[in-house]
């Protein structure tokens, strides 16, 4: 059956999330085969904190938002992920409940797999399971460096970096964040009225360009040199 959406079997361009990068489309038309697609309304949950892994998802179109909150309404937001991205696969492979709660920003469509479906994949696919492996081992490099930018980093630093991270591929082939300043002030640990002054100085200083809702990276090869202070 031909897929619906050329997204369901072909790696995303310039995700490094997305494990179709490192699959053959035998194992990438075998993985749409075996899941499937689910829709999600914006602000519907796709799991939350402590909930038992039971599936893995892969999203095909929309934004995903990470986050941790305290029982008195303290929020925590980790990041934003878009098409592409993978989440959920490693509780189904330690058993241990998920450890964030996935939020949608808007209309999102994921292609789902079940627990089954994932260990049948393994032991069919050698290579399904490398790419298992490549991506938490990326995942703990961008771990180790967001601790690293929490604790050393001045706020400028860490403002591009949550920048960086979150950043999508627009329609124009352009890099944006399409989310608040209060959002991207959660993310970075600092205020609202804090994270707008860095940024009106990350625009006067051409960095970025910034619209309603909307931040447009004008100058990434800078703000990888501002986020990589160490």
């Amino acid at each position: 059956m031909k897929p619906l959406n050329p997204l369901e079997w072909n790696a995303v361009p310039n995700v490094r999330g997305d494990l179709f990068q490192w699959m053959s489309e035998s194992a990438r038309l075998s993985f749409s085969q075996r899941s499937q697609l689910r829709s999600f309304r914006p602000g519907q949950l796709v799991f939350q904190h402590g909930d038992q892994g039971k599936e893995m998802y892969r999203i095909i179109r929309g934004i995903l938002r990470f986050s941790s909150m305290r029982s008195d309404g303290l929020q925590m937001v980790y990041g934003l992920i878009g098409p592409g991205e993978c989440i959920g696969s490693s509780s189904l492979i330690d058993g241990e409940p998920v450890p964030q709660t996935a939020e949608a920003l808007g209309d999102v469509r994921v292609q789902v797999l079940s627990a089954e479906a994932f260990r049948s994949l393994r032991n069919d696919y050698r290579e399904f399971d490398d790419a298992l492996l490549r991506l938490l081992s990326r995942r703990m490099r961008l771990f180790s460096a967001s601790m690293a930018n929490n604790a050393l980093a001045d706020v400028p630093n860490r403002v591009a970096l949550r920048l960086i991270e979150v950043a999508l591929v627009g329609p124009r082939g352009t890099l944006s964040v399409p989310i608040t300043q209060e959002a991207l002030g959660l993310m970075s640990g600092v205020s609202r009225q804090t994270i707008n002054k860095i940024l009106r100085q990350f625009e006067k200083d051409g960095l970025v360009t910034l619209g309603y809702a909307s931040i447009e990276l004008a100058d990434i090869d800078a703000l990888k040199k501002l986020a990589d202070f160490i």
